[in-house]
């Protein structure tokens, strides 16, 4: 009767945290929510890079790049650099998206040998790093952003 008696103030003890932490959860999602709400900044500029998922050595795959202001002054002199593109986009009003894309060779592993020896290989998944944008805001001060880095899956 005493084990019984213990079974029973653990089963009571575990439904009243069980009570409590549900209770305590609803709670932080309302915290977080609140927390979530923000007010648009004056210079937010996002960029993001895409390629293909897979691709196969030898061959050209194209690069994607979007640069999105989503601040509420006009950016200017805005540059976009990566390691095989550059293209001046001027000025990116609010809301405004500007895409450029860029063709990038995956060499084969007898390429780069050529160039680093025998032991050399393609690396798979195939890295790109992520590209740049810097332009001025309203007062002339100067930004970078950089985007996001890519991997695509040799096949």
């Amino acid at each position: 009767m005493g084990t019984l008696f213990i079974i029973a103030i653990l089963a009571l003890v575990v439904f009243t945290s069980g009570c409590t932490q549900q209770n305590n959860q609803t709670a932080q999602n309302n915290t977080t929510e609140q927390q979530n709400t923000t007010q648009t900044k004056a210079v937010d500029l996002v960029a993001v890079q895409k390629g293909p998922e897979t691709a196969k050595k030898g061959m050209n795959v194209t690069i994607q790049y979007e640069i999105t202001n989503k601040g509420n002054e006009t950016l200017y002199n805005v540059q976009v650099n990566s390691q095989q593109f550059s293209q001046a986009a001027g000025n990116i009003n609010p809301g405004e998206t500007k895409r450029y894309t860029s063709s990038l060779y995956i060499p084969t592993d007898a390429e780069v040998q050529e160039d680093y020896g025998v032991n050399a290989t393609v690396p798979n998944p195939f890295p790109i790093g992520g590209f740049n944008v810097q332009f001025n805001d309203a007062r002339g001060t100067k930004h970078t952003v950089t985007s996001n880095p890519i991997e695509i899956k040799l096949a």
